[in-house]
Protein backbone atom coordinates (compact mmCIF):
# COMPACT_ATOMS: atom_id res chain seq x y z
CA UNK A 1 0.00 0.00 0.00
CA UNK A 2 2.94 2.36 0.98
CA UNK A 3 5.15 1.37 -1.88
CA UNK A 4 2.43 2.27 -4.15
CA UNK A 5 2.86 5.86 -3.11
CA UNK A 6 6.57 5.55 -2.86
CA UNK A 7 6.47 5.56 0.64
CA UNK A 8 8.53 3.47 3.61
CA UNK A 9 6.69 2.05 6.46
CA UNK A 10 7.81 0.95 10.00
CA UNK A 11 5.82 -1.02 12.19
CA UNK A 12 6.50 -0.40 16.13
CA UNK A 13 5.26 -3.28 19.03
CA UNK A 14 5.47 -2.31 22.33
CA UNK A 15 4.37 -5.10 25.06
CA UNK A 16 5.22 -4.01 28.36
CA UNK A 17 3.17 -6.67 30.46
CA UNK A 18 2.58 -9.85 29.71
CA UNK A 19 0.50 -10.75 32.44
CA UNK A 20 -3.34 -10.97 32.18
CA UNK A 21 -4.01 -9.06 35.46
CA UNK A 22 -2.92 -6.33 34.69
CA UNK A 23 -4.78 -5.94 31.59
CA UNK A 24 -1.74 -4.82 29.33
CA UNK A 25 -2.05 -5.85 25.30
CA UNK A 26 0.10 -5.47 22.50
CA UNK A 27 0.41 -2.09 20.57
CA UNK A 28 1.05 -1.85 16.84
CA UNK A 29 1.74 1.43 15.34
CA UNK A 30 2.02 1.59 11.66
CA UNK A 31 4.49 5.22 10.54
CA UNK A 32 4.71 6.03 7.07
CA UNK A 33 7.77 7.97 5.51
CA UNK A 34 9.23 9.15 2.37
CA UNK A 35 11.84 6.05 1.28
CA UNK A 36 15.24 8.60 2.00
CA UNK A 37 14.09 8.79 5.47
CA UNK A 38 13.20 5.40 5.79
CA UNK A 39 16.70 3.67 5.21
CA UNK A 40 17.95 5.78 7.41
CA UNK A 41 15.42 4.01 10.30
CA UNK A 42 17.44 0.59 10.97
CA UNK A 43 20.89 2.77 11.87
CA UNK A 44 18.81 5.20 14.58
CA UNK A 45 17.23 2.25 16.00
CA UNK A 46 20.14 0.43 16.29
CA UNK A 47 21.80 3.57 18.27
CA UNK A 48 18.56 4.14 20.53
CA UNK A 49 18.39 0.28 21.40
CA UNK A 50 22.08 -0.03 22.21
CA UNK A 51 21.70 3.00 24.49
CA UNK A 52 18.50 1.65 26.25
CA UNK A 53 18.50 -0.37 29.32
CA UNK A 54 21.36 -1.22 31.78
CA UNK A 55 24.98 -2.04 30.86
CA UNK A 56 24.17 -5.22 32.81
CA UNK A 57 21.33 -7.19 31.37
CA UNK A 58 21.14 -10.64 30.75
CA UNK A 59 19.83 -10.69 27.18
CA UNK A 60 21.45 -9.07 24.15
CA UNK A 61 20.14 -5.12 23.66
CA UNK A 62 19.46 -6.41 20.38
CA UNK A 63 17.66 -9.35 18.51
CA UNK A 64 18.11 -9.22 14.70
CA UNK A 65 14.54 -10.59 13.86
CA UNK A 66 14.94 -10.18 9.95
CA UNK A 67 14.18 -13.89 8.43
CA UNK A 68 17.45 -15.77 8.12
CA UNK A 69 18.40 -16.92 4.11
CA UNK A 70 17.67 -20.39 3.35
CA UNK A 71 19.61 -23.27 4.93
CA UNK A 72 21.73 -25.82 2.56
CA UNK A 73 21.01 -29.29 3.88
CA UNK A 74 24.05 -30.95 4.45
CA UNK A 75 24.93 -33.61 1.51
CA UNK A 76 24.73 -37.18 2.89
CA UNK A 77 28.73 -38.20 3.28
CA UNK A 78 30.82 -36.29 5.94
CA UNK A 79 27.90 -35.48 7.33
CA UNK A 80 28.05 -35.47 11.18
CA UNK A 81 25.46 -35.13 13.81
CA UNK A 82 26.96 -31.07 14.02
CA UNK A 83 25.74 -30.70 10.73
CA UNK A 84 22.22 -32.08 10.81
CA UNK A 85 21.54 -30.32 14.34
CA UNK A 86 23.18 -26.89 12.38
CA UNK A 87 21.22 -27.36 9.77
CA UNK A 88 17.63 -27.83 11.83
CA UNK A 89 18.10 -24.79 13.68
CA UNK A 90 18.54 -22.64 11.20
CA UNK A 91 15.86 -24.43 9.27
CA UNK A 92 13.44 -23.26 12.60
CA UNK A 93 14.87 -20.06 12.93
CA UNK A 94 14.00 -19.40 9.19
CA UNK A 95 10.18 -20.47 9.84
CA UNK A 96 9.39 -18.74 12.57
CA UNK A 97 11.75 -15.31 12.12
CA UNK A 98 10.13 -13.47 14.60
CA UNK A 99 8.92 -15.63 17.10
CA UNK A 100 11.78 -17.83 17.13
CA UNK A 101 14.45 -15.10 17.65
CA UNK A 102 12.12 -13.27 20.85
CA UNK A 103 12.36 -14.74 24.53
CA UNK A 104 9.08 -15.58 25.40
CA UNK A 105 6.10 -14.56 28.05
CA UNK A 106 8.83 -11.24 28.77
CA UNK A 107 7.93 -7.95 27.59
CA UNK A 108 9.47 -6.68 24.59
CA UNK A 109 9.74 -3.73 21.83
CA UNK A 110 9.78 -4.70 18.65
CA UNK A 111 10.57 -2.74 15.26
CA UNK A 112 9.67 -3.82 11.61
CA UNK A 113 11.59 -2.41 8.89
CA UNK A 114 9.78 -4.69 5.96
CA UNK A 115 8.02 -7.38 5.50
CA UNK A 116 11.08 -9.40 6.41
CA UNK A 117 11.82 -8.64 10.21
CA UNK A 118 14.07 -5.96 11.66
CA UNK A 119 14.94 -6.04 15.68
CA UNK A 120 13.92 -6.37 18.70
CA UNK A 121 14.67 -5.79 22.93
CA UNK A 122 13.53 -7.74 25.75
CA UNK A 123 12.45 -5.09 28.19
CA UNK A 124 14.05 -6.20 31.52
CA UNK A 125 12.44 -3.72 33.58
CA UNK A 126 8.96 -2.21 32.21
CA UNK A 127 8.49 0.42 34.97
CA UNK A 128 12.00 2.07 33.60
CA UNK A 129 11.09 1.72 29.35
CA UNK A 130 8.99 5.08 27.97
CA UNK A 131 6.18 3.47 26.14
CA UNK A 132 6.62 6.07 23.85
CA UNK A 133 10.06 4.37 23.22
CA UNK A 134 9.63 3.75 19.55
CA UNK A 135 7.64 6.92 18.19
CA UNK A 136 10.52 8.87 19.84
CA UNK A 137 12.95 7.32 17.89
CA UNK A 138 11.05 7.84 15.07
CA UNK A 139 10.05 11.84 15.81
CA UNK A 140 14.00 12.01 15.90
CA UNK A 141 14.31 10.37 12.18
CA UNK A 142 10.95 12.92 11.17
CA UNK A 143 12.71 15.97 13.09
CA UNK A 144 9.47 16.07 15.00
CA UNK A 145 9.02 17.78 18.46
CA UNK A 146 8.36 15.93 21.88
CA UNK A 147 4.91 17.34 21.97
CA UNK A 148 3.78 14.86 18.98
CA UNK A 149 5.16 11.40 20.73
CA UNK A 150 4.80 12.00 24.29
CA UNK A 151 1.61 13.25 24.75
CA UNK A 152 -0.44 13.55 21.78
CA UNK A 153 -3.42 14.91 21.37
CA UNK A 154 -6.38 13.28 21.84
CA UNK A 155 -9.35 13.62 19.22
CA UNK A 156 -12.88 14.49 21.25
CA UNK A 157 -14.85 13.35 18.47
CA UNK A 158 -18.22 11.17 17.66
CA UNK A 159 -18.61 7.81 16.36
CA UNK A 160 -20.09 9.22 13.36
CA UNK A 161 -17.44 11.28 13.05
CA UNK A 162 -15.00 8.77 13.68
CA UNK A 163 -16.25 6.41 10.82
CA UNK A 164 -16.44 9.93 8.57
CA UNK A 165 -12.92 10.14 9.65
CA UNK A 166 -11.73 6.28 8.88
CA UNK A 167 -13.87 6.38 5.32
CA UNK A 168 -11.73 9.68 4.53
CA UNK A 169 -8.41 7.61 5.20
CA UNK A 170 -9.78 4.38 2.79
CA UNK A 171 -10.12 6.74 0.19
CA UNK A 172 -6.87 8.83 0.60
CA UNK A 173 -4.89 5.54 0.48
CA UNK A 174 -6.88 3.27 -1.75
CA UNK A 175 -7.39 0.84 0.35
CA UNK A 176 -10.16 -1.17 -1.12
CA UNK A 177 -6.97 -2.65 -3.13
CA UNK A 178 -5.57 -4.28 0.02
CA UNK A 179 -8.33 -5.08 2.08
CA UNK A 180 -7.42 -8.16 3.11
CA UNK A 181 -10.70 -8.88 5.28
CA UNK A 182 -12.71 -9.24 2.00
CA UNK A 183 -11.05 -13.09 1.77
CA UNK A 184 -12.46 -13.84 5.00
CA UNK A 185 -15.59 -13.05 4.21
CA UNK A 186 -15.23 -15.06 0.89
CA UNK A 187 -14.62 -18.23 2.90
Amino acid sequence: MFAARQQGVVFLETVLSTRPSKAGHCAIECVPMSMSKARDVPGYFQESLLASGDEWSQHRKIIKTARKSEAVAPTEGDVTDQDRNHFQARQAIRRGGFRNTMTAKLPYFHVWFDHHGGMGHVIEAPEKFPAWFGREVVAGVLDLPPTVYRKPRRLKETHDQRCDRADEWKKQFGWTKFDWTKLLEEK
